[in-house]
């Protein structure tokens, strides 16, 4: 049976050199067959690499599990091992000194200040001038007709630190935080 494979290559191999007296179909073979030794390295490289990530990420699932048993262990005070023992303090201390630094922080930063009220004078009659109550329809001192005038928009006040908001703002001037 190895006879007869042997005796076809070798007869697939000169009607390939006949067929291509200028190397150009073996070319195009080799060429082709390097480009898809190639590909399929490149393929297993990235399956390699994504076994690799997936393994990376159950090594920190498992670890992140192992740091919260240990953590369990030590507040119940049943962990036993020094070593252990001694990375549990160290992380209270860290905790103690990320408190001391938050208060700290909260004591540097200023209290939200409430927003200056515009005091403003109500709208006026354009026939006689007088102060007008918002809304009217005519003005209680001449009757003229008030009409034409646009209401004011409502004030609108930042959700985050209590500053009063332009018309149309899109973020607060006190405190920079985006509104809605």
């Amino acid at each position: 049976m190895s006879d007869l494979f042997d005796r076809l290559k070798e007869s697939a191999g000169q009607v390939i050199a006949e067929v291509d007296k200028g190397g150009r179909i073996q070319s195009a073979i080799s060429s082709l067959r390097h480009q898809m030794a190639e590909a399929d390295r490149k393929r297993k490289i990235g399956l390699v690499k994504e076994q690799l990530r997936d393994l990376q990420g159950r090594e920190a699932q498992a670890i992140n599990a192992l740091s919260a048993q240990v953590w369990a262990l030590y507040e119940a005070r049943t962990l036993t091992q020094p070593e252990l023992i001694s990375l549990c303090r160290n992380v209270e201390e860290i905790r103690a000194q990320i408190r001391e630094k938050e208060a700290e922080l909260e004591q540097l930063q200023p209290p939200p200040q409430p927003a200056a009220v515009e005091v403003r004078a109500g709208p006026r009659c354009p026939q006689c001038g007088v102060t007008v109550v918002p809304g009217a329809a005519f003005c209680q001192a001449c009757g003229a007709r008030l009409t034409g005038e646009e209401k004011p928009a409502p004030a609108r006040f930042c959700i985050h630190c209590g500053a009063q908001l332009r018309p149309g703002a899109r973020f607060c001037p006190q405190c920079g935080q985006g509104v809605a």
